[in-house]
């Protein structure tokens, strides 16, 4: 069964979640209207407090639900709110840049985890918070974002902007005092516009494993940018190490020998053979036995060792893992060892490779 959820990240003025809603949902000149079936909202602990104090305790939200039946289903409690923190401890505000990098991460998290699920349909508001706030949101729904997911930003009349208990237009008459002029107005004649933002669905542009993985949101938009760019491979022989631009790849010495003698074969216009499990003493021949050797002996000293099956699988194995976990699987696919021409072969050009 599918599901609405609303996620919206604000400040200190919970005003921003019922204008959302109350756009979405109740306006009555609205047509196509979306009903939220959960809202989920994220903020500092200073910002949460203000919607515990007002939206729930003081019961605006329940208020809003009793004008408006069409929320009558929608959940909205304590638990729908996500406090931004660190190490276990909530933070108040937002005043540093390791502050916002911490907002930006959990942003990332909680639309990755919203959107992970197919019957979710996510929208996002960038309305609430500060300027950072709203960015990270939508770049987050940006990468993440399906076709059926969207992204607003509620608008509000500005005489009732800073209206003193303004939360919605309501059903019948509902004064309130303008903050600086002391002006009446009646809340039910407040105009509230929701504005629809287009964005760019980079999800199935993007390899799948780099989006949804795990990782904080300057991650994931360096390995995205990362893949996106030409590579440029440089090999490292004295660390044992594989680098693109600022990311470095270290090595086992069976690991690098054996990516460094392909790159060496690449540009001799020749590939591995793959040996054979079902032949006994298969291995990758007789003069890239010799090469590999040779290099391999510069980091050990034991005697030559033989490139069989078994090395040769685990080896390609293992180098693909941390080629993932450093580079992303859309880099990694391109610069693993793999099946090129009727053999095994790195396969970007020779110009993208340096050797030192």
């Amino acid at each position: 069964m599918n599901r609405n959820i609303l996620f919206l990240v604000t400040g200190m003025t919970p005003q921003i979640i019922t204008e959302t809603v109350w756009a979405l949902a109740c306006d009555p000149n609205k047509t196509d209207k979306w009903i939220p079936d959960e809202i989920h909202v994220l903020s500092t602990e200073d910002g949460l407090n203000q919607i515990r104090a007002t939206l729930f305790d003081e019961q605006v939200f329940a208020k809003l639900k009793s004008d408006y039946p069409v929320l009558t289903h929608t959940k909205f409690d304590k638990e729908s709110l996500h406090v931004i923190s660190k190490d276990g401890i909530a933070l108040k505000d937002l005043k540093t840049p390791a502050d916002n990098e911490l907002a930006a991460d959990m942003i990332c998290q909680k639309v990755r985890e919203f959107t992970q699920d197919d019957n979710v349909n996510l929208h996002v508001s960038i309305a609430g918070g500060r300027k950072t706030m709203g960015f990270y949101a939508g770049y987050a729904l940006s990468l993440y974002g399906r076709s059926q997911d969207r992204m607003s930003h509620v608008l509000v009349d500005s005489d009732y902007e800073s209206a003193i208990g303004f939360y919605y237009p309501t059903v019948s008459d509902y004064f309130v005092t303008q903050k600086f002029t002391d002006k009446r107005l009646n809340a039910k004649d407040a105009k509230i516009w929701l504005a629809n933002i287009p964005f760019v669905r980079m999800r199935f542009s993007i390899n799948q494993d780099d989006i949804i993985a795990n990782k904080d949101f300057s991650t994931v938009v360096e390995m995205i940018n990362l893949s996106l760019q030409p590579i440029q491979l440089t090999l490292d022989g004295k660390r044992k190490t594989v680098a693109i631009q600022d990311k470095t790849c270290k090595l086992t010495p069976k690991e690098f020998s054996l990516y460094l003698l392909a790159a060496q074969l690449k540009h001799k216009d020749e590939t591995l053979y793959y040996p054979s499990k079902d032949i006994d003493g298969d291995n990758i021949g007789e003069a890239h036995q010799k090469l590999f050797n040779q290099i391999h002996g510069k980091y050990k000293t034991k005697d030559d060792v033989v490139v069989d099956e078994q090395y040769m699988r685990s080896s390609l194995t293992s180098m693909k893992k941390k080629f993932i976990k450093e580079f992303g699987k859309s880099i990694a696919e391109k610069i693993c060892i793999q099946p090129v021409n009727g053999g095994y072969s790195i396969n970007i050009p020779n110009s993208q490779i340096i050797m030192n």
